[in-house]
C-alpha cells in the first residue's frame, strides 16, 4: 500500500506541485510579454511603475502580518503570507492598468522640460503623481480588499481592479491627465473615446500595439495573447472563460451598435473587433477575470460570469460617461459570484430529486 495518498476537498486536487507560490510564479512569466510590450512602447517609466507597485503591496502586506496580526515576534518571516507571490502579481497587474505617466493637477509633481506643450519619453525625468496614485492604489488592493477580509483566497472582488478603480475615484478623473509617450502609441486618447474611426489600419496597430491606451498593459494585444496561450497551456487557468467574455463582448457590440443606429452595416464587424481588440478587455478577461477566488466554481457559472462582464463593459462604453468598464464590470461580477455559485451548481453524484424518489416509492407500494 502507497503511503503517499491523501485525501482531498473536491474538486480532487491531481498535481500536489499546483502550490500558491507556482502559480504565482506562472502568471508573473505570462505578464513578462507584456511588460515587455509595454516598456518598448511607453518607455523606462513602466520598470519605475512596476517596481513601486510591486514594493508597495509586498510593503503593505508584510506591514500588516508584523502589525495588525502580532507576528513582529521571532520568525515572523517564516509565516509572512508574501512568501506566496501574491502580492507580487497584485502589483504587478496594477502598474499595468495605469498609464506610463500621470499629470494630477492638484499635485503636479511631474518634472519635465516646462517649455514643451507635450513631453515625450527623453523630457519626462520622473512622475511622482502615478507613484502617488500607485500607493494609494496597493494599499487599498491589498491592505482593504485583500487582508481586512482574511488575505488570499478570501477576498470578494479583484484587489488589482479594485486598487485601479479606487485610486482614480479618489482622485477626481476630471483632474488626472494621461501624458503620450513612445512611437505612435500613446497614453491618452483612444478609439474608445472616439478619436477615430475603425479602418484594418487601426485594427493592425491594435493587434501589435502601436495605438493610444489608457493603461499600458492592454495596448498590445499580441503580448496578452501569448500570456493567454502560455497560462492555458499549464492549466493555470481556465482558458474558456477568456473566450466567453471576448466573444459576449463582440455579440453585445453588434447588437447595441446596430440597435443605435448611428453605424453602415459595414462598420459593424470591424466596430465589434474594436471594441474587443481596445481598452483593458483583453487583459483584465486573461489576467484578472480568471482569479480563482473571484469567479465562479462552475462552467455554467463562469458562463453567466463572463456574459455579465461582457455586457456591463458594453452598456457602459455605448451608453456611459466612461469610454472604458471593463474594471467597473468585472468588480460587479466578482460581487455577483456568491450569488452564482449558490443557484448554480454540479449535481451531487447519485443524487435523486425529492418528487421522483417520492413517487418511485409510490409504485412499488402499489406493486406490493
Amino acid at each position: 500500500m502507497k503511503e503517499n495518498l491523501f485525501v482531498s476537498a473536491s474538486p480532487h486536487i491531481t498535481n500536489p506541485n499546483n502550490s500558491v507560490r507556482r502559480i504565482m510564479a506562472d502568471v508573473l512569466i505570462a505578464l513578462c510579454p507584456v511588460v515587455i510590450a509595454a516598456v518598448f512602447y511607453f518607455g523606462y517609466g513602466v520598470i519605475i511603475n512596476i517596481a513601486v507597485a510591486v514594493g508597495a503591496c509586498i510593503g503593505f502586506e508584510l506591514l500588516y502580518d508584523a502589525g495588525i496580526r502580532g507576528k513582529f515576534k521571532k520568525g515572523c518571516m517564516k509565516h509572512a503570507s508574501i512568501k506566496d507571490g501574491s502580492a507580487a502579481v497584485t502589483g504587478v497587474i496594477l502598474a499595468l492598468n495605469f498609464p506610463s505617466f500621470l499629470k494630477v493637477d492638484a499635485w503636479d509633481l511631474n518634472f519635465y522640460n516646462p517649455n514643451l506643450a507635450e513631453p515625450t519619453v527623453n523630457d519626462m525625468y520622473f512622475s511622482f503623481d502615478t507613484v502617488i496614485m500607485l500607493v494609494i492604489a496597493a494599499f487599498f488592493a491589498v491592505v482593504v480588499v485583500k487582508m481586512l477580509f482574511g488575505g488570499i483566497g478570501k477576498n470578494f472582488v479583484n484587489p488589482a481592479a479594485a486598487g485601479r478603480v479606487f485610486a482614480f475615484i479618489a482622485v477626481s478623473l476630471a483632474a488626472v491627465q494621461t501624458v503620450g509617450l513612445g512611437l505612435d502609441a500613446s497614453t491618452g486618447a483612444t478609439w474608445l473615446s472616439g478619436d477615430g474611426s475603425v479602418t484594418g489600419g487601426v485594427l493592425l496597430n491594435m493587434f501589435i500595439g502601436n495605438t493610444g491606451s489608457a493603461a499600458v498593459g492592454e495596448t498590445c494585444v499580441i503580448a496578452i495573447l501569448i500570456g493567454y496561450v502560455y497560462l492555458a497551456a499549464r492549466k493555470v487557468i481556465d482558458f474558456k472563460l477568456p473566450l466567453v467574455i471576448a466573444g459576449s463582448t463582440f455579440l453585445f457590440a453588434l447588437l447595441f451598435d446596430g440597435l443605435g443606429g448611428s453605424l453602415k452595416a459595414s462598420e459593424l464587424l470591424p466596430n465589434a473587433l474594436a471594441h474587443v481588440m481596445s481598452g483593458g478587455l483583453l487583459f483584465g478577461a486573461v489576467f484578472m477575470a480568471t482569479d480563482y477566488v473571484t469567479c465562479p466554481n462552475t462552467d455554467i457559472g463562469r458562463v453567466i460570469f463572463g456574459a455579465g462582464i461582457a455586457l456591463i463593459t458594453i452598456l457602459i462604453r455605448v451608453y456611459g460617461g466612461y469610454p472604458e468598464g471593463m474594471s467597473f464590470a468585472l468588480l460587479i461580477m466578482n460581487i455577483v459570484t456568491p450569488l452564482i455559485d449558490r443557484y448554480v451548481y454540479p449535481k451531487p453524484f447519485g443524487y435523486v430529486r425529492e418528487k421522483k424518489e417520492k413517487k418511485k416509492n409510490e409504485n412499488k407500494e402499489a406493486g406490493a
